[in-house]
């Protein structure tokens, strides 16, 4: 495993009046290459989950081992340069931390931070920003004469240009439009399986999670109510609907039809094989 959490507790503002538990006794492992959801309501911790993976916040308590670093309690980190080449952590609205000239030297930014040779730092930005779906054309723009999505393309080349073998997405869709959203759904996908970079994104969509997400971590109240695969997960009809969890329209339609009889194997999660399966029984009836 390259990631995991050992009886890991986050207490804010600790020993304080205004002390509040944000994380209780978290016990988690994350599979190496896989795109893993991390969903729960607002305020249940998982922002503050995904912050402790590059040490932006430490553990009140516990442990997290994160490749070959260990995090633990209330104990300074020896090499935070080392954690965070291997750590990305893309922010939401992240295009708000461009700040360069052109789109070039802010993406080399961070690799020149890291002690990288300013001609190979604009060789590694423009790979990254080929990667990232951005035009050669564009290169020397400046960030603001960019759309909205192009700019967040941007902001998550210049963490793919420090080649980290783990990418952190804390709402990386919010605020985009519907074909937005899928085509950077899918350019997380393509670094996942092209460069074998474990992929963990804090979201709410569900129709996400179902289409491009391998497991799912559950967060309520601080605390890990469930983690499977999305396909088990997809399962739990009960627990979506106490949770107040809105399920992809594919797995809403199966509940349809299976209140009315009619029942399709679990297997069954996207549109095009739900079609397929109904075309067949039609055929059959």
């Amino acid at each position: 495993m390259s990631i995991r959490f050992e009886k890991v507790n986050h207490i804010y503002s600790e020993n304080t009046p205004f002390a509040y538990q944000a994380l209780q006794d978290i016990n988690l492992s994350i599979a190496q290459g896989k795109i893993t959801a991390v969903i729960g309501a607002t305020g249940s911790g998982k922002s503050t989950l995904v912050q402790h993976l590059n040490g932006l916040l430490l553990p009140s308590s516990g442990s997290i081992i994160v490749n070959d670093v260990t995090i633990k309690a209330k104990e300074k980190l020896s090499d935070v340069k080392h954690l965070r080449s291997q750590v990305g952590l893309v922010f939401q609205f992240a295009e708000y931390q461009l700040f360069e000239e052109t789109l070039v030297k802010d993406v080399a930014f961070g690799p020149k931070n890291f002690s990288v040779s300013e001609l190979e730092a604009e060789k590694m930005a423009k790979e990254a920003l080929k990667t990232c779906g951005i035009s050669e054309d564009d290169f020397e723009k400046s960030p603001l004469e960019l759309s909205g999505g192009q700019k967040r393309r941007v902001a998550i080349a210049g963490i793919i240009a420090m080649n980290p073998s783990i990418l952190v997405l804390d709402e990386p869709t919010a605020g985009l439009d519907p074909q937005g959203a899928k085509s950077m759904m899918e350019l997380f996908v393509k670094i996942n399986k092209t460069k074998n970079v474990t992929v963990i994104i804090v979201t709410h969509n569900m129709e996400h999670v179902l289409s491009y997400c391998d497991d799912v971590v559950v967060l309520e109240n601080g605390k890990i109510i469930m983690q499977c695969n999305k396909e088990e997960f997809f399962k739990q009809k009960e627990y979506m609907e106490r949770a107040a969890i809105d399920p992809p329209v594919v797995i809403t339609f199966k509940n349809l039809c299976q209140q009315r009889g009619v029942n399709f194997s679990s297997d069954v999660l996207d549109v095009k094989m739900l079609a397929d399966k109904i075309a067949k029984r039609c055929v059959n009836e």
